[in-house]
């Protein structure tokens, strides 16, 4: 039962209205009977609060439920296409802007390559808001009915005050991303580091939906973890939980961009998958990359995911080794963690049959046995789009907490 706290009007208003749209977006579609039977607020209260949900769009009236004597009660459900949301991933040497409703939905999706040769402030966001600007527009969606921009941000990020404390791709510290957005447009701005938003993503839509305690892990030419613990993200002291791409997983391994030696970052990122394949094919290596790839200097994690699937030996075994890599950092999560689930985000695990199956044997047999035994590994529901789903959950999550009726 959702609790019901005593305040200011305002202040009561905004959370019986959290509370009631959250009981609706958890069952689907109820009576005023049963939201005030499941949020404990009075009959009264729930008239009034419904009131002013189907004024304002949110709550729809969907037919006529069973009656248990007397008049049949009138079912409300939550009305996706009341507001719309700006979702942003800014990510290494690319940003995704989409525009989804309150189910996460996406309605318009555009995306820019960012080359690393001019990442300057000014170029990145004047192509940002270029970017947005041209989405609401594709979309036809009246912008009054736009509530907010999310913002899924590489690197080190301060969500409180909106700052991107450190992103190397981009060579920024300490950029404010909400105050130079909310500049240029009329909507608040909610930032927060990429693959804490695909978890939020998760949690909401995806894989990890009434899981209290899971960890997100997205491999791309970085890799980072998203922490939920007690259905919260978990952000550390510094706001920079989560950077498994720095654990040690090879002792004296290759050099990492960090400075240090044997990270999984250097053993297991896009980058070094394909930099592995490229330099055994140099040294003689069969396999069927040759003929399917123009330029092996090109060859990228989907090249190497498809060969697979078409049984190609070489990208088979670096794959097996990747996950075995990716196995032991995710051993030590578990055993520090101990979480119901680990969802994995990211291209390299199109081919979840090898990737998950090995990595899944590295854990039970690396990590301690209850939670070892009892942690799920899954492949995320949100695919490519997990960083900007998870950057429009940002703001989703904000509706449902009653942000607007403030």
């Amino acid at each position: 039962m959702s609790k019901v706290v005593k305040g200011s009007f305002e202040l009561m208003k905004k959370l019986n209205v959290e509370a009631i749209l959250k009981v609706i977006k958890n069952n689907g579609s109820l009576s005023r009977a049963d939201i005030a039977k499941l949020t404990g607020l009075t009959p009264a209260s729930v008239t009034n609060i419904t009131k002013i949900l189907i004024e304002s769009d949110y709550l729809i009236e969907r037919g006529i439920g069973e009656s248990s004597g007397g008049r049949p009660p009138i079912i409300l459900e939550i009305n996706i296409k009341a507001r719309y949301i700006i979702g942003v991933s800014i990510g290494v040497g690319s940003i995704d802007v989409v525009l989804t409703d309150l189910g996460a939905e996406i309605v318009v999706k555009k995306s820019i390559y960012i080359d690393e040769s001019n990442v300057s402030e000014e170029y990145v966001f004047a192509n940002l808001v270029n970017l947005i600007n041209e989405v609401v527009e594709i979309s036809e969606i009246d912008r009054n009915k736009i509530v907010g921009i999310g913002v899924a941000m590489h690197g080190v990020v301060n969500p409180t005050l909106g700052i991107s404390q450190y992103a190397p791709y981009y060579n920024w510290e300490n950029v404010n991303v909400k105050s130079i957005l909310e500049e240029k447009f009329e909507y608040p701005v909610f930032l927060d580091n990429d693959v804490r938003a695909i978890a939020l993503g998760e949690s909401l839509f995806g894989a990890a939906k009434r899981i209290d305690n899971f960890v997100a892990i997205n491999i791309s030419n970085g890799i980072g973890a998203g922490i939920i613990i007690d259905n919260k993200p978990y952000y550390g002291v510094d706001y920079s939980a989560g950077e498994i791409g720095h654990m040690v997983v090879e002792q004296d391994g290759a050099l990492c961009n960090c400075g240090n030696y044997g990270c999984l970052e250097s053993v297991a990122s896009n980058r070094s998958v394909e930099r592995k394949v490229i330099r055994s094919i140099k040294q003689g290596a069969k396999t069927l990359l040759t003929n399917e790839v123009e330029d092996i200097e090109k060859i990228s994690i989907r090249d190497i995911s498809i060969a697979a699937s078409k049984g190609d030996e070489l990208s088979i075994t670096v794959l097996k080794e990747t996950a075995r890599y990716i196995g032991v950092g995710i051993s030590g999560l578990v055993n520090i963690l101990n979480p119901k689930l680990i969802v994995l985000v990211g291209e390299i695990f199109e081919q979840d049959k090898i990737m998950i199956k090995t990595l899944s044997e590295v854990v039970k047999k690396r990590g301690l046995k209850i939670s070892s035994e009892n942690v799920k590994i899954l492949k995320s529901d949100l695919g490519e789009n997990a960083a900007v789903i998870g950057a429009a959950t940002l703001v989703i999550q904000e509706v449902f907490k009653g942000r607007e009726f403030m």
